[in-house]
Parts: structure tokens; sequence; C-alpha cells
């Protein structure tokens, strides 16, 4: 994550968030990532983008 973006996201209040996509968690349910969990490449640059694992991108893009 670009350390801009980070400051602004950290200005807003994401400061937990951000700390768990730093450590590897995901920012929503705090689980560790898996990278072979992602099914398609859209996962994979979502993933790269929120830090989202692939259950909490399935729920927040209504994909179950």
């Amino acid at each position: 994550m670009k350390i801009n973006v980070r400051n602004r996201l950290r200005n807003l209040g994401f400061e937990k968030e951000i700390k768990n996509v730093e450590q590897g968690l995901c920012p929503f349910c705090g689980k560790p990532i898996d990278p072979n969990e992602f099914r398609d490449e859209a996962s994979q640059r979502e993933y790269k983008m929120s830090g989202m694992c692939q259950a909490c991108q399935d729920k927040v893009f209504n994909q179950n």
C-alpha cells in the first residue's frame, strides 16, 4: 500500500484495517490471507487494492 494512501486511510480512522493488511490479514474479517484462495485474476487484483480475502470479496460483491 502506498504511503500517501495509507496516511489518508489512517486519517479517516482505518488504523486497524491498515494494520491487518500489513500483517497479511484481511482488513474485514481478520483471517490470514492464503494466496492460493483467489479464484481468478480479478480477485487477485482486488486483493492487491483492498487486502480482502476471497470470502470477504464474495460478500462485498455478492458472489455467493
